[in-house]
């Protein structure tokens, strides 16, 4: 399916199979909205009520207007290697890459505020292909082949890295508060809780909770209005599971 983010009662969903950006209608599943970017879709984060970011193939940044009931193709950002994960950072977003992997911080007019990037042997990262922001300014990264979530501050300064045989080969994640992650286990289909004071990971959804299999769990989105966890999963069906988190 892709990657989607929750606009109170709507989810933007970057559909990599289809090629297309949605407007999805969170409580009925029609799509209310749909353009097609120049480029495949890859990852997806609103930045405030009216704008979102879209990584693509081709190392490219699109922005995205939500507006007036309408969805509308903005600025493509050009970067300089192969990116994935995207989140909001202020006003600006901070943006991950692959060979070999990085992090920076951009503008959204793809200037270059910051940037975290290692040389040698010693790698914090190897695939960091997903990002949260919580809303006291930290940066999470879901690392799958690291097999840890890694948090890092304002700055890019690494702070803290979660390890546990929960998370297996995170992959996306999101911030439900300061306290609080919840975060795809590509190896065992479940979701999984972080509490980042403490480090406690604890698995909240398995495979056939509420009647559903979770299988191969790609990214999630959580609304806080309707206290509901939206999972985007890479099965045959390209489906988006619907979960009431209390």
């Amino acid at each position: 399916m892709g990657h989607c983010s929750c606009i109170t009662d709507s989810l933007l969903v970057a559909n990599w199979s289809k090629k297309t950006i949605q407007l999805v209608n969170s409580r009925t599943g029609s799509t209310l909205l749909e353009v097609s970017p120049p480029r495949r879709p890859k990852r997806i984060c609103l930045m405030g009520g009216e704008r979102a970011a879209v990584t693509m193939s081709g190392d490219k940044v699109q922005l995205v207007h939500v507006r007036g009931g309408r969805l509308t193709l903005g600025t493509v950002l050009d970067v300089k290697a192969t990116c994935w994960g995207v989140a909001p950072f202020g006003d600006n977003v901070v943006v991950s890459y692959e060979g070999p992997p990085w992090l920076e911080v951009m503008s959204t007019n793809g200037k270059v505020l910051n940037r975290f990037k290692e040389s040698g042997a010693a790698q914090t990262f190897k695939f960091p292909h997903f990002l949260t922001t919580s809303r006291d300014g930290f940066i999470y990264v879901a690392d799958r082949d690291v097999h840890a979530i890694i948090k890092l501050d304002s700055s890019l300064h690494v702070l803290q890295t979660f390890s546990d045989p929960q998370l297996g080969s995170p992959y996306g994640l999101t911030s439900v508060n300061s306290d609080t992650l919840l975060a795809c286990n590509h190896d065992n289909n479940s979701i999984v809780h972080v509490n980042v004071n403490s480090g406690k990971v604890t698995t909240i959804l398995g495979r056939e909770d509420s009647g559903f299999w979770i299988v191969r769990p790609d990214s999630l989105a959580y609304c806080p209005q309707q206290r509901k966890l939206f999972v985007c999963t890479g099965n045959k069906t390209d489906s988006i599971q619907v979960y009431q988190i209390n």
